[in-house]
């Protein structure tokens, strides 16, 4: 019956052999002169792998209340297995994107698509992780390779420094999170999640307030709170929520875009699911006490990337300062504890997603034609009259903006407005009323992208190169979902109330 059990990770284990074999597959055609551009054949293996590590995902046989293999450090449960899907899901769309790019950009080493295999690894295991030890080695698979992703461009000083900059700043939260975990471990003896959500949480309050001042600190005292505070600092430092944010505008900006993409659409996802297996089904008895910073941190996040973004010219350094803001409203509805707010969490997690991909998508399509400097960053003013040049991906790009600006109708209006609603219900009315300001102001540089494509006075636009048919085709399907999710947000919403009702279904 174990191993029966743990066949269940059989999708993980399928990933981690297909990167060895590629490993030695891109090796030996490496040291063979007739191939000097193989990283489309790795690339497109990568997508095969991807595919079927998906098709495994969703044959798994998921109980209701999951259960836990390899000795309770790794849970199978719906929670893992929708984030598992959907993330592989994203990727795979990512790798498609970024072909174009890397061979525009001569990025022509096979061991970046298996960085990008290894770091999805990393955040597979953290949605299924159930103890800190698991979780932290998660976290540095995913981590390592986004460090060596970031500085992959080594002709460039910008992307070394990005680089090294993520380097050093990621190896510090990391670090925050091993001190906060051996901390727990020292006044519980455990790293299990389940194992301490049965101490915290189903020890009677009569037994708590009794015995001695090493009970007390054990159990009520300042150590497990300044333990959960590293942890959850080690965690926002990842999500970039300030006033941890100050990283991530500078590695937006100087990693190559391809890299950019990731960063900016996977790991989101997989970083909320530890934050609820931690906050909410371990420790879930301390919400009171560590709801308020979150709330604190949620609303300066949500300013910071509302004012942060009004003034800036780089389309990267804009889209990094709206995923800031993005992740505050996601930090709000987590912390209202409710099963409306954590659905409302999934539903805005899942179209956040879905439009950045959308985005990044036409980001890396849209190669000007420049005659005089090698750049590739692209300036707000580079997309001047995109829409006299290809008015089919103006009105593309134009849409999922005033999406994730959530301007009526779109579909983004349905879940920010759900999450002002929760606020409402939770009687947090200032935050709310904070929210609501914010999110008008943040509207402001998404319009003026739109402003810039359709209005900009020039004399002429801005010549891009041709995009190949199947990229067109993967832009369209990605912005008719869209449509469909606003036409038809049922699905979005089903989703996100199962995820939740089993999630509550293990709380109790």
């Amino acid at each position: 019956m174990l191993i029966f059990k743990e066949i269940q990770l059989l999708p993980e284990i399928f990933l981690g052999i297909s990167i060895i074999y590629l490993i030695i597959h891109g090796t030996f055609i490496s040291v063979n002169t007739k191939f000097l551009l193989i990283h489309n054949s790795v690339l497109y293996l990568s997508v095969l792998i991807i595919s079927l590590f998906c098709f495994l995902t969703i044959n798994n046989v998921v109980e209701c209340n999951g259960f836990q293999i390899f000795n309770s450090t790794i849970t199978v449960d719906y929670l893992s297995f929708s984030s598992k899907a959907w993330i592989a899901v994203m990727a795979t769309f990512c790798f498609l994107m970024i072909q174009g790019y890397i061979s525009k950009q001569k990025i022509n080493y096979f061991e970046y698509s298996i960085l990008i295999l290894f770091a999805l690894l990393g955040i597979f295991f953290i949605c299924s992780a159930n103890d800190l030890i698991t979780a932290y080695l998660s976290i540095e698979l995913q981590s390592l390779s986004f460090y060596i992703m970031a500085a992959m461009k080594k002709d460039s000083t910008f992307s070394v420094d990005a680089g090294l900059k993520y380097f050093i700043l990621g190896a510090f939260s990391s670090s925050l999170f091993l001190f906060g975990s051996s901390i727990l471990y020292g006044v519980s003896g455990t790293v299990n999640f389940d194992d301490l959500k049965n101490l915290f949480f189903l020890i009677p309050l009569e037994e708590k307030n009794v015995g001695t001042f090493v009970d007390h600190i054990f159990l009520n005292g300042g150590l497990i709170q300044f333990a959960l505070v590293s942890i959850f600092v080690s965690l926002l430092f990842k999500l970039a929520v300030a006033p941890f944010h100050l990283w991530s505008l500078d590695v937006y900006e100087g990693s190559p875009s391809s890299s950019t993409f990731f960063f900016a659409v996977v790991p989101k996802l997989a970083i909320f699911i530890l934050f609820i297996r931690i906050f909410y089904l371990s420790f879930f008895e301390y919400t009171i006490k560590w709801r308020y910073y979150i709330v604190i941190l949620a609303v300066l996040t949500i300013i910071v990337g509302s004012f942060g973004g009004l003034e800036q010219k780089k389309l990267k350094s804009l889209l990094a300062y709206s995923s800031i803001s993005h992740m505050g409203y996601t930090l709000v509805a987590f912390s209202t504890g409710t099963f409306e707010g954590m659905q409302t969490l999934f539903c805005y997690l899942f179209l956040y997603m879905l439009a950045s991909l959308c985005i990044w998508s036409i980001f890396l399509v849209l190669q000007l034609k420049y005659k005089y400097t090698k750049k590739q960053n692209k300036d707000l003013a580079d997309l001047n009259l995109l829409n006299k040049s290809n008015n089919i991906l103006a009105l593309f790009f134009s849409t999922v903006l005033l999406s994730i600006a959530g301007l009526p109708p779109m579909v983004g209006f349905l879940v920010k407005i759900g999450i002002f609603l929760v606020l409402i219900e939770a009687s947090m009315y200032f935050i709310a009323i904070v929210s609501i300001l914010c999110s008008v102001i943040s509207t402001f540089y998404y319009i003026r992208i739109i402003k810039i494509m359709y209005f900009e006075s020039s004399i002429a636009g801005k010549l891009y190169y041709p995009i190949k048919s199947n990229i067109s085709i993967l832009i369209v399907c990605l912005f008719y979902f869209l449509l469909f999710l606003f036409i038809n947000p049922t699905l979005l919403y089903l989703i996100s109330h199962k995820i939740v009702l089993l999630l509550t279904m293990v709380m109790l």
